[in-house]
Parts: C-alpha cells; structure tokens; sequence
C-alpha cells in the first residue's frame, strides 16, 4: 500500500490527473519510421464568408487531413475545420455528408502507409460528434455506429506512433479516445452505448504491444471519467470492468517482470488507473466514489 502512495502522489506531481478538455480536441516519436506515399490534394485557401462556401470548405479539408506535411494537415486543416465546426455555421445536411466521408476514411486507414489517415479521421469525428451533442442532429443509431466505428479502428490498430519533430502527430489511440470522449458527453447517450464505448477502451488502454509514452493512458481516462459522472454504472459494474482488463487468473501476471509484452500492459493499465483515481478524488464529486473505488482496487490488485 505504500508503493501505491508513493505511485500516487508521482501522478500528483507529474500531472496525470489531468483529463482531456470536451471543449478542447488537441491535435496528436515515431515508433516505426515513416514512408509517405504521394499527399493527396491539399490547397489553403481563405476562409469564405457566406454559409455555403463554409459548408463547401468544411467538406474539402477531409483530403487535407492525410497530407504528410504537418503544416497543412495540423495546423490548417484540422484547426480550419475545428473552427468551422465550433462556428455553428455548418448545417447538419453538410455534418452528415461530412461524417460519411470521415467514417469511409476511418475503415481504410490500413491503407495509408503514412497513418494519418485514421487518426485524424478519428479526430475531425470527434469535432463532428461535439456538434450532436451541442445541438443534436444524429439518431441514436448513428451514434451507435460511430462508437461501433471507432472499436473496428482500435481493434484493428498496430500504429502507435505519436509525435515526430518531422512529421508532426499522428495519435491515432489518443484521437480515437476523444471521439469516445465527445460520445460520451453525449445526453443521448444510451446504457448500451455505454457498454459499447467500454469495450472499445478496453481493446488499448492495456495494450502488451507498446508502451504509452504520448499521454494515451490519459485521453482514454478521460471518455471513463465523464461516463462516470453519468451514474451510469454501479460500484459493482466498474468493479467487474475493471476486473475484466486483466484477469486475476491470467497467467501472464505470474511472469510480468520477465516479459516485455507483458511489463508494457502493466504500465499502460497502471497509468490508465491511476489518471482515473487521480481525477476521481481530485473531482471531489460523490458521483466519482465508485470508479475511484474501482481504480485503487485495481491498482492494488496488479503485480
């Protein structure tokens, strides 16, 4: 109990109590070199002035949003079409055309040698989910497929890169988590859904695959923290999620410190429990009792 004092009192210092922002979607070394292939059209070109040249604009970027120059990608078209989404300016009509065309991108994002386009896809749908949750214009079935979307990409997701000096961001669990973020924010948002959104979490936030050195752990609190605000689980049920992102009877945990594989989802469950305890009990809210309760049990749990 010590150690996990001590553990906690570092997540004080270092900051990991801090959840990512609803109303702030931060664009996201590589692991693996990069290799671009040709970028797709990519022009700035000015903001126009009347509703249809915004919706025409906001549309367009999408091709902007896998070019490998950070410049265009990062700082023009993700923060151009932040903006224009957050204007209210952008009808629904558009919204949808534009969800479709982000959810096409998102399925083919293992065709993108660069990896771009699945992460930023993921983020421009989190922009996309922030407006339904504003003022809502999607069904509950759409959201049931974006969350459904957002799990085939983690599921199927092996690049973990994140910040490159020469490439800029890539992120894609980090984005991933912040669309979950936006649905789960969502008042629409269904027990189901929920349940859904938990599982898609589930798939990364232990991952044996890679070590999280690019704040992961905590974009994929962050989605946690806001459903447990919600009340939608009992003490109970974030006891048995919680339970259920490494088993007691794994064997792994009998040789974790001999493993690589298995010291790095060590550190990725830690880290992930320990943002969510961390924004618990700094919340001081009541609501966040059981999944703080959860989490320290957790913690106390792991090897």
């Amino acid at each position: 109990m010590q150690r996990l004092l001590i553990i906690i009192a570092a997540a004080f210092i270092t900051g990991c109590a801090t959840a990512s922002s609803p109303e702030s979607t931060p664009a996201a070394g590589p692991v693996i070199a990069a290799s671009h292939a040709p970028p797709p059209p990519c022009n700035r070109t000015a903001e126009p002035a009347t509703p249809a040249g915004k919706s025409a604009l906001a549309l367009s970027l999408a091709d902007c949003l896998e070019n490998p120059d950070p410049a265009l990608r990062d700082d023009y078209a993700f923060t151009t079409l932040s903006a224009l989404l957050r204007s209210g300016d952008i009808d629904s009509e558009t919204l949808r055309t534009l969800k479709t065309d982000l959810l096409a991108r998102l399925a083919k994002a293992n065709g993108d040698m660069n990896g771009f386009r699945g992460s930023f896809a993921a983020l421009a749908l989190a922009e996309v989910a922030r407006t339904d949750r504003i003022a809502p214009w999607m069904s509950e079935p759409e959201r049931s497929d974006l969350i459904a979307a957002a799990q085939t990409y983690l599921a199927s997701l092996t690049d973990y890169r994140g910040f490159s000096e020469a490439d800029g961001w890539r992120h894609g669990v980090a984005h991933t988590a912040d669309l979950l973020m936006q649905l789960s924010l969502n008042p629409g948002l269904t027990k189901p859904q929920a349940e859904a959104l938990l599982a898609a979490i589930a798939l990364k936030v232990g991952t044996p695959d890679h070590a999280y050195v690019f704040g992961e752990s905590e974009r994929l609190a962050a989605p946690v923290t806001y459903l447990a605000f919600k009340e939608t689980f009992t003490a109970d049920e974030w006891s048995a999620w919680f339970t259920s992102l490494w088993p007691p009877e794994d064997p792994a945990r009998e040789t974790v410190f001999k493993s690589e594989a298995s010291l790095a989802r060590l550190h990725n469950l830690r880290a992930f429990a320990q943002s969510l305890y961390v924004n618990a009990m700094a919340s001081n809210d009541d609501r966040m009792k059981p999944v703080a309760g959860a989490a320290l049990q957790f913690m106390n749990q792991l090897p």
